[in-house]
């Protein structure tokens, strides 16, 4: 009987703590993603990004994996710094996850350093191992 016990509440405690480990990659992914960006690590973002990835800014302006990685490589666009106030992660599934951010993101516009608030949403799935992120769609918050 003890044993039963122990097993049912085993097989209760997983789901939970399956939801704290994908929780733990999916912040990783989102970390490294900030860095690769801020660094222009080309191979790391040619791993963290899908290959259908929709990526809004918020400006509007719509890419793709090719032509986000695409503007950082020509410099047309460049990320100084992302410095995060909140990051909250949601484990949907098995393989699906989203984050909600708010940060400090710092770009660079006519050669000069441009600051902004941004809030992020960032939709993650989990491909061969591995959580990419298939869409990001920020908007700029009040200063």
């Amino acid at each position: 009987m003890r044993n039963r016990i122990l097993v049912m509440m085993a097989l209760l405690a997983a789901p939970a703590l399956f939801a704290q480990d994908a929780a733990k990659a999916v912040e990783a992914a989102e970390r490294n993603w900030s860095t690769a960006t801020t660094k222009n690590d080309f191979a790391l973002l040619g791993k963290l990004l899908a290959d259908d990835l929709s990526y809004t800014h918020s400006t509007g302006a719509v890419d793709n994996k090719e032509t986000f990685i695409g503007n950082l490589k020509s410099g047309k666009a460049r990320y100084v710094s992302i410095t995060y106030n909140q990051l909250k992660v949601q484990v949907l599934s098995p393989d699906n996850a989203i984050t909600i951010c708010r940060a400090a993101v710092t770009t660079m516009k006519d050669s000069k350093p441009n600051p902004v608030k941004l809030s992020f949403l960032h939709v993650f799935h989990k491909k061969g191992g591995q959580w990419q992120m298939v869409a990001h769609q920020s908007a700029r918050l009040p200063d």
